[in-house]
């Protein structure tokens, strides 16, 4: 017992050691690099990507009323789609037809969207190349048009216009004016006779060098969508890509997959029109001056996207 105790005694005096002190350990991580697009940047490459005005033409608009109308879908379906293209529409203070309006914007609905677009283009080759240039996009185009996989695809025409919506070019079937006699005698030709009897007036506001007197006018559209390909997506997610695609002139071929954009709805089942989209569309349409040039009139675009993508919430 007595060893005990003063085991036990002993066990009490001596002071109680603290465990050493643990260096803490650092760890070495890998560098991360953040990377990131200045945003005039990325505008200007959307509206690079995106624009597909006509051949040696800038980005055309509707000018006029707005008349939708689809084939091969029942009204009740067909409604909500029309519905949301209207309501775009109608943001951008665009005019709608009246009631019994000539079809402009024509949506079909088929099962097989390619089959559609051969038999078309083979019957009435005229409703996609009127032959005139500035009209269209031309034959590789048309030729994409007509092979094309994707569940929704359009062809836009177009023509330029005088600032007060006549046609600024001729076509083919246009008859001769009448040239007044002063001007033929200056011209040293009879009234029908002058060669400037076939060419268009243009009416001109303004002398400035720094606009063009011509814009380019959207006066038909033609979409095709192929039901068999359209996967989920709601009616209105279908009106709000059909109003992009059919409101400016979009390339078919366009790559947005690093832009928040309804273009990317069958690829990644993104959404329906974003702010993104939207300031593009308010941008083409807020040009009131013509730019002597495409390039112009993208840089004055790119401008105005900037300024509404910057104070988008």
């Amino acid at each position: 017992m007595l060893s005990v105790s003063i085991l036990f005694a002993l066990l009490l005096a001596t002071p109680l050691q603290s465990a050493p002190a643990t260096e803490p350990q650092s760890a070495t991580l890998p560098d991360v690099e953040v990377t990131g697009v200045p945003e005039r940047d990325a505008v200007q490459g959307f509206v690079g990507r995106v624009a597909a005005p006509a051949t040696g033409r800038g980005l055309a608009r509707w000018r006029g009323p707005i008349c939708p109308a689809t084939v091969n879908l029942r009204a009740e379906a067909a409604q909500p789609i029309l519905d949301r293209v209207s309501d775009i529409s109608a943001e951008l203070h665009l005019r709608p037809g009246q009631p019994g309006c000539d079809p402009n914007l024509v949506i079909i609905f088929t099962n097989d969207g390619s089959a559609l677009a051969q038999k078309m283009v083979e019957n009435d080759a005229r409703l996609f190349r009127v032959g005139v240039s500035g009209f269209d996009r031309g034959q590789a185009p048309l030729q994409a048009f007509r092979t094309s996989e994707k569940p929704v695809r359009w062809w836009s025409l177009s023509m330029p216009v005088d600032k007060f919506g006549s046609r600024a070019v001729r076509v083919p079937g246009d008859q001769p004016r009448f040239i007044s006699p002063d001007i033929a005698e200056a011209a040293g030709c009879g009234g029908y006779d002058c060669p400037i009897a076939f060419a268009p007036i243009v009416e001109a506001t303004t002398g400035s060098r720094l606009t063009d007197q011509t814009v380019d006018a959207l006066y038909k559209v033609i979409v095709i969508v192929d039901l068999s390909k359209t996967g989920s997506v709601s009616a209105g997610q279908l009106g709000d890509y059909i109003a992009m695609i059919s409101l400016a002139q979009i390339d078919v071929a366009a790559e947005t997959s690093s832009y928040e954009t309804v273009l990317n709805l069958f690829d990644d089942a993104g959404p329906g029109m974003t702010d993104w989209d939207r300031a593009y569309l308010h941008s083409l349409y807020s040009q009131y001056a013509s730019p002597r040039s495409a390039n112009a009139q993208a840089g004055l675009i790119v401008n105005n996207m900037r300024r509404r993508v910057h104070s988008a919430p």
